[in-house]
């Protein structure tokens, strides 16, 4: 058997190792004592105490042992590869007596070749062209085809830097992901810290800007208000005028003057000599439109930034840098302490975002600015394709074919074509544009989240919607980062006929038969027409390339020179498509991946046709509900009121609401919170508790995912607090949000997590199982105007956490003795938290200070995160001028945290009967008194709380009005 290593296993220093490979080489499983311990991850024992973790694979009718991880001292529990804390006793392990009782797992691709792997979300084997780029060194260029492995072999070339690192691409889903596959099978690099950010946020780590980015939408209907009588008609291609020619390319000025822009070369401008004066009137309108509107353009905030921006990453990687401008580029990289420490990797076919990319711009802003190279830089191509069907690629190619025959050579880094590595081969179909042939396909696809609709423009999806009742049905550029197995385009040609009439003049067919693309520039410097007509070749490379396998091109017109160029009638016939039909659990969990890859208009038809959510049949208990029940409750002698609001109340730890109903002598306030909790949940969530929730997961289905209880908590919440690991599985799994906030401005996690901290039997039993998933994978937070974002791995984030589960429950009490959250007290708290969730280095007290002291508003650190107010020494609470990042608003962190919900327990409530009794009769003026002085000091810190908050909101709002109008 053929045996690989992972990459960052080192042989040398495993004692035992040749004997065990050899063995396993050899087939012997008996002899190196191989059990199964997980789905494809096997053991086997090197010696008493260590083991050899790996996995079975298959490539080509070969079997391959990739040996993953070294465990010493039987620490499963440790493994990267197991579940966090599992224990596994290795005599009750089931033996493995040979490769025949074993079912290797078939890969993609493997390299025979390289006996090393990588490793992400799944195996990574590099090929040749890979391989090498992997060894060179920084700066590099890499270009690739979607599906090239361009994005993965970044990010394992990332894992090789040091310091302090960026990662960062305009799409904020391509950011996300990227981060998950980065830290996949609990990766870990001490050497590193990382920031995954949007280009958007990466311009907020610097100053947040006023006002809203502005959107194409934004400029179609500004355009269609203000075009006038300039004749331009194409409200994109003055868009990408503006973004690409106007604000993008210079690094000198925010924007081109009337005469530098009059002046321009014939390629350096989408528009002719004559269209230019009207191209310029509008965009001093543009301008003010901005202003006036409070919209923000992302190239004239990236000149403007230049000044403020400060050298603070050590190695910065751009993906698909075809779509960040130039200025933008400029802005990212003089971020760098030393020159030439990138990687840009991208794909100038796959441009569909206004913004007139070329690699040709790159290098000049290179040469303009040869300080960001260092040294040069290095441009590797790769032609691979590991995600498209061979039939997909070979489309994809001829598209490629054509656009070269029709414009010449757009640049050297674009001259190639794509070699598929696809196992199958997929199919391709041309069908005619009759009610017939679009009604039984709609049939056969339209409960399917595996079939999307493609469009060229957002204005044609209506058109789609009268034949096809997928809610996948999606313009061009919202299709752009996506990828379904099964894609359905409609009318791309034909809908922009005139466009590929134009595009396919005098193309020569047998251009299109060659195997390679020679390098040669159009011959006519004046002609346009790649200018005009890139948007719709590149459109229709875009949307071919979306489908991993299967691709059916629906057209009014099978004669166009288009559809004959590409050769598309081969493949007409009659529709070959089964029927196919998703679960209502597939379809929840589709909505959630568009919602977060920002598709919103999809998402919601999900839940609106397919999922049919309805509203819930019950009133929902929110903040603004509940202070009106506090007013009715305390106004009489309505027992409904009184029990509802001491529910409430206990399920957000309400002090103010319970000490009241224990001044009015409502008894069932006085009980004990444990048995009063217990009857709560077994009125409201008994089926919460249950092995086989069946009956909640029904009403996610009618209600939606996380549809409201009548406590205003989500389902995912009500699961956290419970601890029921299986549920939150579900939940998770059919796309339920763990960001979502209950009325204590509570997420689910931050639920758990108070659960664990007051009840050692849920921390012991129960965190473990649920924390992971419920975690969200980051923060983002603004500090002094600007954007921090606290990745889930820092503790400064933990402690936060902490703290917000800590609030309700003893802060009031801390405060009313002039106190506040202490290392000592935190670090006491978190004993009883499991290893897995916090190990034990990080519970220790001089660890929680350093966090406290390292992140406090005072101090001075590039490293300060600004997170903790110290109110004494040693004693801290959350920063009051934090905000943090809910959907597109900023809330301060007591917006969500209410002051006015905080209480704490009266004296007379924390004494035993006995020496109240005491005290009641001896020193009832000394209890008075304390209570009042409590009262008093919690009252003082919600006024200063407010006052921080509402001096900083009014000297902000100054600073950033001044700011703004600089920038513009």
């Amino acid at each position: 058997m053929n045996i690989l290593l992972y990459n960052d296993l080192d042989p040398d220093r495993i004692k035992g190792f040749a004997k065990v490979r050899k063995a396993l080489e050899a087939g012997n499983f008996t002899q190196a004592d191989v059990r199964k311990i997980g789905d494809n991850l096997y053991r086997a024992r090197l010696n008493k105490n260590d083991r050899l973790l790996f996995a079975l694979h298959s490539y080509q009718e070969q079997c391959y042992c990739l040996i993953l991880e070294y465990l010493p001292n039987h620490a499963y529990e440790k493994s990267r590869f197991l579940e966090r804390g599992v224990t596994i006793d290795d005599d009750k392990i089931p033996e493995v007596t040979g490769i025949e009782a074993a079912e290797p797992v078939p890969l993609v691709y493997l390299n025979p070749d390289n006996e090393r792997f990588n490793l992400l979300d799944k195996i990574i084997s590099f090929d040749e062209a890979q391989s090498s780029v992997y060894q060179l060194s920084p700066p590099l260029v890499i270009i690739g085809s979607a599906g090239s492995g361009k994005t993965a072999l970044t990010l394992e070339k990332m894992k090789q830097a040091t310091g302090d690192v960026l990662y960062v691409s305009l799409s904020p889903y391509l950011v996300q992901n990227a981060r998950n596959l980065y830290y996949s099978h609990h990766y870990d690099n001490e050497d590193q810290e990382i920031e995954f950010l949007s280009f958007r946020e990466f311009l907020e780590s610097i100053k947040v800007p006023e006002g809203r980015e502005i959107n194409l939408k934004d400029f179609e209907g500004w355009f269609q208000r203000h075009k006038g009588n300039s004749q331009l008609k194409d409200p994109h291609k003055l868009f990408e005028e503006f973004r690409g020619v106007l604000t993008g390319p210079s690094t000198e000025s925010a924007w081109l003057s009337r005469a530098d822009y009059l002046s321009l070369g014939v390629k350096q401008s989408i528009f002719n000599d004559d269209e230019r004066p009207k191209v310029y009137d509008l965009f001093e309108k543009y301008l003010q439109f901005l202003k006036k509107e409070q919209l923000y353009d992302t190239n004239i905030v990236s000149h403007g930034y230049l000044e403020q921006s400060q050298p603070r990453y050590d190695f910065i990687v751009v993906d698909e840098v075809q779509d960040i401008t130039n200025i933008q580029l400029y802005l990212i990289l003089k971020s760098l302490r030393n020159d030439g420490q990138f990687i840009l990797c991208g794909d100038s076919n796959q441009i569909v975002h206004p913004n007139f990319f070329s690699w040709s711009k790159v290098k000049s802003l290179f040469f303009e600015q040869q300080g960001l190279t260092g040294h040069g830089e290095v441009i590797r191509i790769l032609q691979s394709n590991y995600r498209n069907a061979p039939v997909v690629t070979h489309i994809a190619n001829r598209i490629l074919k054509l656009k070269h025959a029709r414009f010449g050579s757009i640049d050297k880094e674009s001259n190639y074509l794509v070699n598929s590595i696809g196992a199958h081969q997929g199919r391709l179909q041309l069908l005619n544009d009759k009610p017939d042939v679009k009604k039984d396909l709609d049939n056969r696809t339209a409960q399917s989240t595996r079939f999307a609709v493609l469009v060229m423009h957002p204005d044609q999806k209506a058109a789609a919607r009268k034949w096809f009742n997928t809610p996948l049905i999606f313009s061009i550029q919202e299709a752009k980062g996506l990828e379904y197995d099964n894609i359905i385009l409609y009318n791309f040609i034909s809908d922009e006929e005139k466009a590929f009439r134009d595009i396919a003049a005098g193309v020569d067919p047998a251009a299109l038969e060659k195997e390679s693309l020679n390098y040669a520039r159009a011959k006519d410097k004046h002609d346009k027409s790649l200018e005009v007509y890139k948007f719709y070749i590149n459109a229709l490379y875009v949307a071919m390339t979306r489908a991993v396998r299967n691709l059916y091109v629906v057209e009014a017109s099978h004669k166009h020179p288009m559809v004959r160029l590409l050769d598309l009638a081969r493949y007409s016939g009659d529709l070959e498509v089964d029927q196919q039909k998703s679960s209502l659990d597939e379809w929840q969990k589709e909505a959630r991946k568009l919602e977060l890859q920002g598709k919103q208009e999809q998402a919601e038809e999900i839940r609106n046709r397919i999922l049919q959510i309805k509203p819930v049949p019950w009133p929902v208990l929110d903040r603004v509900h509940f202070e009106t029940l506090q007013t009715e409750a305390m106004a009489g002698k309505n027992k409904k009121k009184q029990i509802l609001a001491l529910e409430y109340a206990l399920i957000y730890h309400h002090r103010p609401m319970l000490n009241a109903l224990i001044n009015t002598g409502f008894k069932a306030a006085s009980q004990p919170e444990n048995k009063s909790l217990q009857q709560l949940n077994r009125k409201h969530y008994m089926s919460y508790d249950l092995k086989n929730p069946g009956a909640v997961l029904r009403d996610t289905e009618k209600y939606g995912i996380d549809h409201r209880t009548i406590f205003n908590l989500t389902p995912l919440m009500v699961a956290a607090r419970l601890g029921n690991a299986g549920l939150v599985d579900a939940l998770i799994e059919r796309g339920a949000d763990p960001d979502k906030q209950g009325s204590n401005g509570f997420n689910a996690l931050q639920m758990a997590l108070e659960q664990a901290l007051f009840d050692n039997k849920y921390a012991a039993a129960k965190l473990t199982a649920i924390y992971e998933k419920l975690e969200p994978d980051s923060l983002a937070i603004q500090v002094e105007g600007r954007l921090i974002k606290l990745d889930k791995r820092l503790m400064g984030l933990f402690v936060l956490n902490l703290m917000f589960a800590l609030f309700y429950r003893t802060l009031g009490d801390a405060l009313s003795r002039s106190q506040g959250f202490t290392a000592k007290d935190l670090a006491e708290r978190v004993q009883s938290l499991p290893d897995a969730v916090l190990p034990e280095r990080r519970k220790r007290q001089s660890y929680i200070s350093s966090i406290l002291s390292g992140n406090e508003v005072e101090r001075q650190s590039p490293y300060n995160r600004q997170l903790f107010k110290r109110i004494k020494r040693g004693h801290y609470i959350i920063n009051p001028l934090l905000k943090i990042r809910r959907g597109e608003d900023w809330l301060s962190v007591h917006d969500l945290l209410n002051v006015d919900d905080l209480g704490f327990i009266p004296l007379t409530q924390k004494m035993d009967r006995e020496k109240l009794s005491y005290y009641r009769r001896y020193h009832s003026d000394y209890l008075d008194s304390a209570d009042d002085y409590s009262e008093k000091l919690l009252s003082h810190f919600r006024k200063e709380v407010k006052k921080i908050t509402s001096d900083d909101r009014r000297i902000r709002k100054v600073i950033d009005s001044e700011q703004l109008t600089e920038v513009q």
